[in-house]
């Protein structure tokens, strides 16, 4: 079931005050503007993410495992300690982004486009990831 901005904002604010993790996992946001939204810390593993845009998203410690965010705006995201193992990011916006601490392990990164204010993990090469400065 596809799911609107307001839904998703709703979702995540009442699972946050009564302490629970927002649980948002396999949802179907294709399209959907979350720009600037407050995603922090919830369950987006597997979620169908492609072209939502999540530019200016606080995404700090966000499950998104196995989620298709191919072409999804993520322009200045904090992405700070998300879990993005085996995300597809295929020609994602990552200009600007903070993903430090962010576990990139066996995430597509082809042809996502980064800058010189995105911020990596240590260590990571994002040339050797197949991404493209943009």
């Amino acid at each position: 079931m596809k799911l609107t901005r307001e839904e998703v904002i709703a979702t995540v604010k009442s699972a946050h005050g009564i302490g629970e993790i927002p649980n948002l996992c396999q949802a179907d946001l294709w399209w959907v503007d979350l720009n600037e939204a407050n995603l922090h810390g919830a369950n987006l593993s597997q979620a169908f993410l492609r072209r939502t845009d999540l530019s200016q998203a606080n995404l700090q410690g966000t499950d998104l495992s196995e989620a298709d965010l191919t072409r999804a705006n993520l322009r200045g995201a904090d992405l700070r300690q998300a879990k993005l193992s085996r995300a597809n990011l295929h020609d994602a916006d990552l200009r600007q982004a903070d993903l430090r601490q962010a576990d990139l392990q066996g995430a597509n990164l082809r042809r996502a486009k980064y800058d010189d204010d995105t911020r990596w993990p240590a260590n990571f090469d994002p040339l050797a990831a197949d991404a493209k400065r943009g």
